[in-house]
């Protein structure tokens, strides 16, 4: 028993998600995905899971999550200061605030976004037998 078990390519949507913000591959849990900050690569170098699954524009998923969840945080953070500090807004903050987090949140978000729009995919369209025999280089565990 000095060998770990393997990891789980059947995991359940909200493991996957898990996995995903932690910048881990979304079907087997193994790091080391990211060839740098702003550059995933092509496959998981621990089960071989090909990213692209053969289509392209595969990132305007990830493209359209670096734009939504920014946008819908700072929507309830903004109103929720206002609300909270009505009738004495700080105004200088929210106004500054709001641009450093608009500028700054999608910069530090944008390697999760990827990792979570291929784990929404993976949940939608679960990786088949059938294509992991015909994806180059991906291993079922």
């Amino acid at each position: 028993m000095d060998q770990p078990a393997p990891p789980s390519t059947n995991a359940p949507g909200i493991v996957r998600f898990m996995r995903a913000l932690l910048l881990r591959c979304p079907v087997c849990g193994g790091g080391g995905i990211l060839r740098s900050y702003f550059k995933l690569k092509d496959r998981c170098p621990t089960c071989g899971f090909v990213y692209e699954r053969g289509e392209h524009g595969y990132q305007i998923g990830s493209m359209a999550l670096d734009l939504v969840v920014p946008l819908v945080l700072w929507f309830f953070g903004f109103f929720g200061v206002l609300y909270a500090s009505w009738p004495n807004p700080p105004w200088f903050w929210l106004q500054w605030g709001s641009i450093a987090f608009m500028v700054g949140f999608p910069i530090v978000f944008y390697p999760m976004s990827h990792t979570l729009a291929i784990a929404l995919d993976v949940v939608v369209r679960p990786p088949s037998r059938r294509e992991g025999r015909e994806s180059p280089g991906w291993r079922e565990r």
